[in-house]
C-alpha cells in the first residue's frame, strides 16, 4: 500500500520529479502537493483499495504524509 501511495503521489503530482518521499515526508505542509489534490487521492483509494474514506476524513493535517493516509485508510 505504502509504495502504490508513493508512486501515484510521484506520478500524479510531482510530474517526474526526482524528490524522495517515504512514509513520513510532509507532502502538503512542505508544499510539494496542494490540498487540492486530496480529492484525487481520495478517488485513488477508492478505486485501487477499494476504501471509501468519508470526505470530513481527509484533511491537509490527516493526510499530510503517506503513513497517516494508511492508518486512515485501515480505519475502514
Amino acid at each position: 500500500m505504502e509504495e502504490k501511495l508513493i508512486n501515484f503521489i510521484k506520478s500524479e503530482y510531482l510530474d517526474g520529479d526526482d524528490v524522495e518521499i517515504t512514509r513520513d515526508t510532509k507532502l502538503i505542509s512542505s508544499g510539494l502537493i496542494d490540498s487540492f489534490s486530496l480529492v484525487s487521492l481520495q478517488t485513488y483509494i477508492e478505486r485501487e483499495f477499494g476504501k471509501r474514506i468519508p470526505a470530513p476524513k481527509i484533511t491537509a493535517e490527516s493526510f499530510d504524509t503517506v503513513g497517516q493516509m494508511i492508518e486512515i485508510i485501515n480505519q475502514f
